[in-house]
């Protein structure tokens, strides 16, 4: 089956060494090695050996898989060049979400232009709440104002811990991005966890918010009203991502058939998310 992946962090210079998503040796409550548990996921030979080539295997396995690779928030330069090395390496296996920072500055503004309208990269991706900065806060409005007009899509992580306090993830704030730039597409990677139910009603309001919950609509609080929203409510809004290499892409997919409703499968696991992305 089909699959497109919004969330998935394959080991290439970006996420390795010391400190990153694939360090094996890191002692905190995130740590690769650690945090797959809190999911009930399994610790897969990719994962383990930060392995490309295994990843790749992994995907075959879950279906006709294909990765929406994003670079983080300390993207400047070199991270997003070694984004291009990768679509370049893996075609076809990879789409491309450039990592920008949440200032609106011209550099921001070049990125978007050299690596989304010019470039082969489908998307942009910024974590403003890593930066301590409210994803409604007008120093933004640039940035979305750009996106709207030229058709660009979002991916925002705005979910779990992306922010220093609990404020930085509440739907309102979203709910008023959406309302400024109602053409501006944008996808909520995390999906507002926890406030789940509101989350729900903030894509079910808004015709341009789509919702990834990612790992937060399996084993976690509230998933279940996730599971609910794309089996019925938002079964045009819900777009499936694994979140890897926080958990193992064959488990991930797996539980997500289980519970999704055969004829909202498509639609979840790759229909919605061409229609973000105009992939169709």
């Amino acid at each position: 089956m089909k699959i497109i992946d919004v969330r998935l962090r394959p080991p290439f210079p970006p996420y390795l060494g010391k400190g990153n998503m694939f360090d094996m040796e890191a002692d905190n409550p995130f740590a690769i090695n650690k945090f797959y548990k809190n999911f009930g996921m399994n610790l897969s030979d990719s994962m383990r050996e930060a392995s490309m080539e295994k990843l790749l295997e992994e995907m075959d396995r879950a279906g006709e898989m294909t990765g929406v690779v994003s670079i983080r928030k300390n993207a400047r330069g070199y991270e997003n060049e070694e984004l291009l090395k990768l679509l370049e390496a893996y075609p076809g296996r990879f789409l491309g979400a450039c990592g920008i920072h949440p200032d609106s500055s011209a550099e921001t503004m070049a990125t978007l232009q050299n690596y989304v309208l010019d470039g082969p990269c489908i998307t942009a991706f910024m974590e403003p709440g890593f930066h301590g900065v409210m994803i409604d806060d007008e120093v933004l409005f640039p940035t979305y104002e750009f996106c709207e007009k030229l058709n660009i899509p979002l991916l925002i992580s705005f979910g779990g811990f992306h922010g220093p306090t609990d404020e930085f993830c509440k739907p309102i704030h979203a709910g008023n991005v959406a309302s400024a730039f109602p053409r501006l597409k944008i996808a909520l990677c995390h999906a507002c966890w926890p406030w789940v139910e509101a989350s729900v009603w903030l894509a079910f309001r808004h015709p341009n918010i789509y919702l990834s919950p990612d790992i937060y609509a399996l084993h976690s609080a509230g998933a279940q009203s996730y599971i609910e929203a794309a089996n019925y409510m938002l079964r045009d809004k819900i777009l499936y991502g694994s979140a890897y290499p926080c958990v193992d892409v064959e488990s991930s997919v797996a539980m997500y058939l289980e519970k999704l409703r055969p004829e909202v499968v498509e639609n979840i696991m790759y229909k919605n998310a061409e229609t973000f992305f105009g992939l169709n």
